[in-house]
């Protein structure tokens, strides 16, 4: 059942799972845009160095997080 339970998981939400991909569909110029334009903005923050100071702030942040496992 371990190994199994996530092939049943994906087995049930396989038809709830086509409706978004329908929906990716038919906005795909949109989609690609948006990840252009995240890709376009993520590259400026990366050569302008404010990537690698947004990083340490959050890894400042996160420092103190434990996972309750």
């Amino acid at each position: 059942m371990g190994l199994g339970l996530p092939f049943v998981v994906v087995a049930v939400a396989y038809r709830r799972a086509l409706g978004a991909f329908g929906w990716v569909k038919r906005h795909y110029v949109w989609v690609m845009r948006a990840g252009g334009g995240m890709l376009v903005a993520l590259g400026v923050l990366l050569l302008t160095g404010v990537w690698d100071t947004m990083m340490g702030s959050m890894q400042t942040w996160a420092q103190g997080f434990n996972v309750g496992i």
